[in-house]
């Protein structure tokens, strides 16, 4: 397992209590962006794509990521002809576009 695949696991395993299932949104919202950003392994998204499937909170808050990410997106492209070029070259590299 990469070193990557043992942080995203154990970071996961912190966002979640058996009982109460996730109690850590800051944390899983870093994690969000990992998979967002195209960056998490294999393993990572097929763990990740489970618990959004059998967590309603999980999903929700994977589903706010996105639309956030997708807004800038949007927005980005809408006033491209207005932003400086430096400026839209650092939000593209900060959101992967």
């Amino acid at each position: 397992m990469s070193d990557f695949s043992v942080w995203f696991e154990e970071t996961f395993k912190e966002c979640y209590c058996e009982h109460r299932g996730l109690v850590d949104e800051k944390r899983f919202t870093e994690l969000v962006q990992v998979i967002l950003d195209n960056e998490a392994d294999d393993k990572s998204r097929a763990i990740f794509e489970h618990k959004i499937k059998t967590c309603i909170k999980s999903s929700n808050c994977f589903e706010d990521e996105k639309c956030i990410q997708e807004a800038i997106k949007d927005k980005l492209v809408e006033h491209r002809s207005v932003i400086p070029n430096d400026l839209a070259q650092s939000i593209k590299k900060s959101i992967n576009l």
